[in-house]
């Protein structure tokens, strides 16, 4: 493979699923279990959905495991130049440009007009994220500045995705952000805020008897009966639990049992 599809400088091609690869920098921001994470959430929360959104797309990732389980087409908005640039790249390795287009832009600032231009829907049934979870000085910025925006709020956090995502939600639809999962509070209070009503929360425990990793929150513009759901990643010994691997398995990172 030559050309912009293949690996350049300080870039890795990797597998993502059995249904995509993934070019992303060696030393960069990669693809991680919060991806998957990220994805089960979003699909889980919009089975049906045909219209995504996918705010802070960072490289594709999210994007390319639900085109590969839902019939769905969009956007993906990433600020970042370099992460934008590899989110292009990577629809056109998996061949699903017809169905995601990338905008290298602020999310905060996107417009209908954007999206217009873009061939697009206007408003999805699905928006999905994962926010950066650190202000600015709670801790040592990273100096690649893709590893520093992938962590730190220099463009918002989880109040600027659930107001962005409730400007562009469609009647019936929902929204799918994961988050620290020490921040719960404060990640309720930003969908109330956007105007949504939180319709489901699943927590995920990095392994058995743990507190939580990450929390998925699922809203929408109606209101709803809230529930949660757990889902524990490792169990005592540090082995993947049969829960994980059925996701790993429903988003084709893992093959059958027996395969």
């Amino acid at each position: 493979m030559t050309g912009p599809l293949a690996p350049g400088p300080g870039e890795t091609l990797d597998r993502l699923s059995f249904a995509r690869q993934v070019l992303q920098r060696a030393r960069g921001h990669r693809s991680a279990t919060d991806d998957v994470l990220a994805a089960w959430c979003a699909w889980q929360a919009a089975p049906g959905a045909t219209r995504l959104l996918d705010l802070g797309c960072g490289h594709g990732t999210v994007s390319m495991y639900l085109t590969s389980v839902l019939p769905v087409h969009g956007v993906g908005v990433e600020a970042q130049a370099v992460s934008a640039d590899l989110a292009r790249r990577n629809m056109r390795l998996n061949g699903i440009t017809d169905r995601i287009s990338i905008h290298h832009g602020d999310l905060r600032s996107l417009t209908a007009e954007v999206l217009a231009a873009l061939e697009g829907p206007t408003e999805f049934d699905l928006v999905t994220g994962t926010p950066p979870f650190m202000p600015p000085g709670t801790g040592v910025l990273p100096k690649d500045p893709q590893r520093a925006a992938a962590r730190f709020e220099l463009r918002g956090g989880i109040e600027e995705y659930c107001a962005t995502a409730a400007r562009f939600l469609a009647p019936g639809g929902s929204v799918s952000m994961l988050m620290d999962g020490s921040q719960d509070a404060r990640c309720r209070d930003a969908v109330a805020v956007a105007g949504l009503h939180l319709r489901r929360r699943l927590v995920v425990l990095p392994r058995e008897g743990r507190a939580p990793r990450y929390i998925g929150y699922v809203a929408g513009a109606e209101p709803q009966t809230e529930d949660d759901a757990v889902l524990t990643i490792r169990d005592a010994e540090g082995s993947h639990t049969a829960a994980y691997r059925a996701v790993r398995r429903a988003l084709r990172i893992e093959a059958p049992d027996g395969q």
